[in-house]
């Protein structure tokens, strides 16, 4: 086995036979102390280190990296062009009109839009949900998810944003959507900001190959083209992360060259006036480490240095098709573009056949009498042949049916490679189809939703990331002295109405929630598939929401009618809690659904002896609960003998197993006034004196 020896300095093997009293000083007695790893010159966030600006090591490193992946963004250029691009930035004259030679059937773009279409339109939503909660954390946790529904209306994500990184990821493979802030207003006494959603081509992004290799790199690259006025003004004055003074970056601005990136594809600079911007991050290198960067600059000029402490990028990524290794997905087009290139090269074969074979032709002898002139004035061709009395027609075969058929296959077969069945494609049921059962219909028709699961789960994963992306951006706009305003539904006081919701009484600490939307990938795409799909598990005991119901139905108003399904357990629900947190004790009203709240209150109080706080005092409140609930069921003079015993407090009276030790007149009502009737569904508090507090007990 080979033994590696450290060096010395002088690049020569320490002497074998030096002893430890002839070593010099330095090497006696020192313990070796641990350093940091050296600095490198590819360490932009390090620049200060250097004595040097970001930029001056950020253009010479990003344009070698991008040197080294131009193989990538030639390859998104050629992916765009199959797909029909009517790009011209890169100078070919796309909009050459119809009237070209290249124009052809071009199935792979309509099997993308198809798989597009079907995958990305439905609207998910997502949705809070808070870990033991009571009524006030799930509360602020649904207008939490009402925030999130408005912020991402706002952004127009569901309009713009999402549709559009589909299409990105389904041509270049990966579909990037980053998430932003931009300031709306400052003419109030706190200004307010709203959070911005925007799809990015992947090929204005960049990744070091190798730091990417697993797919998880600490660096991340964008460049964007601006105009140059813009960037005036919005550097022209001092503000927190901007870097150097404003005379330099103004003059950074102004001498910075136009139209310099081939991807203007433009070499005349009169007709406009825009910049190359680029971006940089750096992730922390650890959970305490303070060395996250991000970075704004243009071409020899640095405009924004800041700290970065998120511990992800502000992107979220939708890939089409499993990634074995590195960063970027693989791309649908390259998938379907050798059937693609397949089907033009029949097409052209056929063309040609039908333009040289596809014409009557008459077979004439030389003896037969007639005038070519009589004859030669119709489309076709004239054949003259030694048989002298000869006259007939002759239709030649332009091309044999097999060519025909392979040509045909095609289009079919390029779906079949995105696992896009013949009903998503027409929206027809085949002839041969149509006497086959319900049940079998419905296998056929899932096939298509079965085979790309992956894509659909590619999509509902990347909801929750981009939710928690805007909840990250609106606590930072906060702590910069932002506040973030949204116009979202209602609750459930008013369904029909829009209100506006403001991030900072909404918000709900992110190590208690959790950010879920329903799957929508496995259910059938018809309705009535969808319907006897639920009742199927329903039937089976699945549970299962009223609202996830409705959102797999795609039931518009979803919010609004939940609200009303639910609108008896939450008042329930709201009244138990208010009853543990302050000891007040609340009445159930003749509108009540008294069954429930028997149900509800006997769990309720189940759940709250397992606490180690419990109070007996709270579970004789409770129980009083019930027991108004009952009384108020059976009615006045009520003989029925099937209603539940007078009095639930016996099970609970002398502490049970599990409860501390109750005082006497234990779920007596408090001195005073009987509980007295507040709004609709809400329970009204009496103080210990008789007198009606301030307010309801709701705090309203």
């Amino acid at each position: 086995m080979a033994q590696y020896n450290s060096p010395s300095s002088s690049g020569e093997l320490p002497d074998q036979d030096e002893s430890e009293d002839e070593k010099p000083e330095s090497k006696k007695g020192k313990k070796k102390e641990s350093t940091k790893p050296k600095l490198t010159t590819t360490q932009w966030w390090r620049s200060e280190e250097f004595d040097k600006k970001p930029h001056q090591i950020l253009d010479g490193m990003v344009k070698s990296m991008e040197d080294d992946q131009s193989g990538r963004y030639a390859a998104y250029k050629e992916y765009e062009r199959l797909f029909g691009s009517a790009e011209t930035s890169y100078g070919d004259d796309s909009f050459r009109g119809i009237a070209t030679d290249d124009l052809s059937q071009n199935e792979l773009q309509n099997t993308i839009e198809t798989l597009w279409a079907q995958v990305f339109k439905n609207r998910i939503v997502p949705a809070v949900s808070v870990n033991e909660a009571d009524w006030d954390e799930w509360d602020r946790a649904k207008s939490y998810s009402r925030w999130l529904e408005g912020a991402l209306d706002e952004a127009e994500a569901y309009e713009c944003a999402i549709p559009q990184a589909g299409i990105y990821s389904l041509v270049h493979g990966t579909g990037p959507i980053k998430v932003g802030w931009k300031e709306i207003d400052c003419s109030g006494p706190k200004p307010v900001a709203q959070i911005t959603v925007t799809a990015k081509n992947p090929r204005y992004l960049l990744v070091d190959r190798i730091e990417a290799k697993h797919g998880f790199p600490r660096n991340f690259y964008e460049k964007d083209h601006v105009d140059r006025w813009v960037l005036f003004d919005a550097y022209k004055e001092e503000s927190e992360g901007f870097y150097g003074t404003v005379e330099d970056r103004l003059a950074g601005i102004e001498r910075c060259t136009a139209n310099d990136d081939l991807e203007l594809g433009s070499q005349n600079t009169g007709k406009c006036d825009m910049l190359t911007l680029r971006e940089a991050w750096h992730l922390p290198s650890g959970p305490d480490s303070d060395d996250g960067k991000h970075v704004i600059w243009i071409n020899g000029c640095t405009l924004v240095c800041e700290e970065f402490s998120w511990d992800t990028f502000p992107y979220v990524f939708i890939r089409f098709g499993p990634k074995l290794e590195g960063f970027w997905g693989e791309s649908a087009v390259r998938r379907l573009a050798p059937s693609q290139k397949n089907l033009d090269k029949l097409n052209r074969k056929l063309d040609e056949a039908q333009s040289v074979m596809g014409v009557p032709r008459i077979i004439i002898g030389n003896n037969a009498n007639v005038k070519l002139g009589h004859v030669d004035d119709i489309p076709g061709g004239i054949i003259l042949c030694d048989r002298p009395d000869q006259i007939r027609e002759w239709n030649a075969q332009c091309a044999t049916p097999e060519l025909y058929n392979d040509r045909d296959s095609l289009p079919r077969k390029m779906k079949s490679l995105l696992g896009i069945s013949d009903f998503e494609a027409t929206q027809q049921i085949p002839q041969s189809m149509r006497d086959v059962s319900g049940a079998m219909l419905e296998r056929w028709t899932g096939q298509g939703p079965a085979r790309h699961a992956m894509f659909h789960g590619e999509y509902e994963n990347a909801i929750p990331k981009l939710a928690y992306l805007m909840m990250r951006q609106a606590e930072d706009l906060q702590a910069m002295g932002y506040d973030v305003v949204v116009r979202s539904p209602a609750g459930s006081h008013n369904k029909s109405a829009i209100e506006q919701l403001s991030f900072k009484d909404v918000h709900v600490d992110r190590s208690r929630l959790k950010v879920k939307v329903q799957s929508m990938s496995d259910l059938p795409q018809t309705f009535a598939g969808k319907v006897d799909a639920l009742e199927k598990m329903k039937n089976a005991n699945v549970a299962i929401s009223q609202q996830a119901a409705m959102r797999m139905l795609e039931i518009p108003d979803v919010q609004g009618a939940q609200d009303e399904l639910v609108s008896d357990e939450e008042i329930i629900f709201k009244n138990l809690t208010h009853m543990c947190k302050t000891g007040e004790y609340l009445s159930p009203l003749p509108f009540d659904n008294h069954d429930l709240i028997i149900q509800m209150a006997t769990r309720y109080i189940n759940k709250y002896r397992v606490r180690n706080d419990a109070d007996g005092d709270v579970v004789a409140l409770l129980a009083q609960y019930i027991d108004d609930a009952i009384a108020m069921k059976r009615g006045p003079g009520s003989s029925d003998p099937n209603a539940p015993p007078p009095s639930t407090l016996a099970a609970v009276g002398g502490g049970p197993i599990g409860m501390p030790p109750m005082g006497p007149q234990m779920g007596s009502m408090p001195q005073g006034l009987p509980p007295m009737a507040g709004p609709a569904g809400v329970g009204v508090a009496t103080a210990p004196d008789g007198q009606v507090p301030g307010g309801s007990a709701l705090g309203m």
